[in-house]
């Protein structure tokens, strides 16, 4: 009896399992008979000019290309955030890329690095900056960000004034003699002050320029923060992705920048002699490709002065450079273009003379660089540099199908750091449409310096640096 019992048991219990077995593989088959295919794949097309709206990402670039332009091993950065209610998701962020960003200058043989803040707030319509000190270990440093005191965290909804906090910790801080110095402003706000406006530009741009630090801006498409991330060799980075193809117009502007547009050439000349000092670490083969049309004829004067003082600055640096040139123009009425390329080494009175060779109808810069800079000989020991001298947007000559897209990957492929004097516009202003986006985007992509130069289209109607 009992047999029989253990027997029947035995049965059940099979049986259960048996059913359970077959409802969980019916479960699963329908379940995967009604799972939706997967979709195919889209591949998307970014442009590599295009910048990050991720704030993570524009941290991680910046350390990146610090440690690769890094002199001596030594890197001082100053990170003045604005420390408004809206800035408290975009600063979190900030906060979690400390940690990264030193891994970065770690992986880079960079150990000897510190980070201060300055952080800006306006509480009741009264101004209030706090200043945290250069710190060297990770803990400290987010300390200083995790604790600010006496006030809260995050406070108001308007935002402080910014060029008081960038004064304030330009005053206060300590960088090092010899480091690598490095600002970082993070806003979602116009940059404001308390003081004359015009003057704490001017003194912001003159503490930088005798200390050599560059100013790197996260924030809104406001032409003050691009112009100080240009003017001292720094970058601008949107801090949301709204800022991207922001239109700005003369007359949207909340400052008057003509002042501190650098409107002299020999300033210009001066300002990328700087820039390639600073960024070319070997010997270099600067090549000028420059405009010989006949709308360049006027400006020779300044041009001439200009290059004296390039080498000038080049020489003080101790650069070994050599020189050449690339001429180009165009008959009027659609002409073909004419391209003259002068190998490197020449003097500084052989550039002059081909300088001043009869100007003639037209230009196409496309042209020059397609056809040109292609057929430079330039040693695997040296550096190509481009150096563009034009008063006019990029073109092409008839017939010819060539692209930005295309002449800025040529320079890429030649590894070439492309300077620019010249015309065109950085996006499109509202009220003076501009197709060309080769040269401001050519110089982003290349790490090169561009001006704009007195008398072109866009210095007349904007009188921005940009």
């Amino acid at each position: 009896m009992k047999s029989s019992k253990h027997l029947i048991c035995r049965w059940r219990i099979v049986s259960v399992i048996l059913a359970a077995w077959i409802c969980f593989n019916t479960i699963v088959t329908v379940t995967t008979a009604q799972e939706p295919p997967p979709l195919p794949h889209k591949r998307e097309l970014i442009s590599p000019y295009t910048r990050t709206a991720d704030i993570g990402e524009s941290l991680v670039e910046i350390a990146e290309r610090t440690s690769r332009q890094s002199a001596n091993q030594m890197i001082d950065i100053m990170f003045v955030i604005d420390g408004s209610l809206p800035m408290e998701r975009p600063v979190r962020e900030v906060e979690r890329q400390i940690a990264q960003m030193i891994g970065i200058f770690e992986s880079n043989l960079i150990i000897d690095y510190q980070i201060g803040l300055v952080w800006f707030q306006k509480i009741k319509s009264r101004s209030l900056i706090t200043i945290k000190p250069f710190e060297k270990l990770l803990p400290a440093i987010e300390h200083n960000f995790l604790y600010i005191v006496p006030r809260k965290k995050f406070w108001g909804k308007l935002a402080g004034y910014g060029l008081d906090g960038i004064i304030k910790g330009l005053n206060q801080l300590q960088f090092r003699s010899g480091a690598d110095k490095l600002l970082i402003v993070v806003t979602n706000s116009p940059l404001t002050t308390t003081r004359e406006r015009d003057s704490a530009i001017e003194m912001i741009i003159d503490r930088c320029d005798r200390d050599k630090i560059r100013i790197n801006c996260i924030g809104i498409d406001e032409d003050l923060q691009r112009y100080l991330a240009i003017r001292t060799s720094g970058k601008w980075y949107p801090i949301g992705t709204d800022q991207r193809n922001a239109i700005v117009t003369p007359d949207m502007l909340d400052i008057d920048l003509r002042e501190f547009f650098v409107s002299r050439i020999d300033e210009m000349f001066k300002g990328i002699a700087q820039h390639i000092s600073e960024t070319v670490r070997q010997p270099a083969d600067i090549v000028f490709v420059y405009d010989s049309s006949l709308s360049m004829a006027s400006k020779m004067d300044d041009i001439l002065t200009g290059l004296n003082t390039f080498v000038t600055t080049l020489d003080s640096e101790g650069l070994d450079y050599r020189l050449g040139v690339i001429r180009f123009w165009a008959r009027v009425g659609g002409g073909a273009s004419t391209i003259t390329i002068t190998q490197p080494p020449l003097s500084v009175h052989q550039v002059k003379e081909l300088f001043l060779k009869p100007k003639r109808g037209t230009e196409h810069l496309l042209d020059a660089i397609m056809e040109g800079v292609s057929k430079l000989r330039t040693p695997d020991n040296r550096k190509l540099v481009i150096f563009i001298i034009t008063d006019e947007p990029s073109s092409r000559g008839p017939g010819k199908r060539y692209t930005p897209t295309t002449a800025i990957q040529l320079c890429r492929n030649a590894d070439a750091q492309v300077n620019i004097i010249g015309a065109s516009v950085n996006r499109p202003v509202k009220l003076y449409p501009v197709k060309d986006h080769f040269q401001p985007q050519v110089t982003e992509a290349t790490n090169g310096r561009r001006y704009v130069l007195p008398e072109t289209q866009e210095f007349r109607n904007t009188h921005l640096f940009r």
